[in-house]
């Protein structure tokens, strides 16, 4: 099996470096194609109009100048042209990507650049507690868990989106299933540091959290897998739009 793995944390990121000792555990076909910079955020942007740097470090870990879903597509082009990879792994995130999150995760949105062309991607997210970074749930169950996503048959266009709980929570009490969670209220905008300049702030979020949810099993100790369609479609509504020629 060959993996590529990549993250939005940035090549230096311990969560990646995680994810590539857990993927060794599985095969030694394993290759690193990662950002530069942290790039958290930025959804499955990618960089037009300019130069991206592909810079080499060793046979198994390239540095890109750009986004994750930059990496991704580098990746497929310059490294594995003609022979794709088995599976794309993007992460570990430094912090959890659930519920309405999905869409700013740069974790998640490399790891949907990948599925987009027929490769079956996951994207993993540790949840930090008060902005505590704390990796103990991956360590403690990481195989494990990595060992059911690969037993699991991806359909086409599908990415597994997996969650680790909080440290604090204590030892993880194992996976679940779960739909995506609800949770954005609000955004707060902060002054910036110079005249016309703001910053986005934390964001506010709902206190409900829907039972049986991302954000719900995560509260009480669980891994969490989501699986999230490319084709955002609203099936039940389209028959009802209207129709017409001129």
């Amino acid at each position: 099996m060959r993996i590529l793995i990549t993250n939005d944390d940035g090549m230096d990121a311990e969560g990646l470096h995680l994810l590539e000792d857990l993927a060794l555990q599985f095969t030694d076909e394993v290759c690193v194609v990662a950002p530069l910079a942290n790039q958290s955020g930025v959804g499955r942007a990618i960089s037009l109009h300019k130069d991206i740097e592909f810079v080499r470090r060793d046979d198994r870990h390239y540095g890109v100048s750009g986004t994750p879903a930059d990496c991704v597509m580098m990746a497929l082009n310059l490294l594995y042209a003609d022979n794709p990879p088995d599976l794309v792994l993007s992460g570990i995130n430094h912090g959890m990507n659930v519920a309405d999150d999905v869409g700013y995760s740069g974790t998640v949105g490399a790891a949907m650049e990948a599925a987009i062309v027929g490769i079956p991607a996951v994207a993993l997210s540790q949840r930090f507690y008060q902005r505590q970074m704390d990796f103990t749930p991956v360590k403690s169950c990481g195989h494990d868990v990595l060992a059911a996503a690969l037993e699991t048959k991806l359909p086409e266009r599908t990415v597994l989106n997996i969650n680790f709980p909080e440290a604090h929570l204590g030892p993880v009490k194992g996976i679940r299933q779960a739909i995506l969670d609800e949770h954005k209220f609000s955004d707060e905008i902060l002054p910036g540091d110079t005249p016309n300049s703001y910053r986005i702030g934390p964001l506010v979020m709902r206190q409900q959290v829907n039972e049986g949810s991302d954000r719900w099993w995560l509260n009480e100790g669980y891994v969490t897998f989501t699986p999230l369609h490319m084709n955002a479609t609203h099936m039940g509504l389209l028959s009802s739009l209207p129709e017409a020629d001129f």
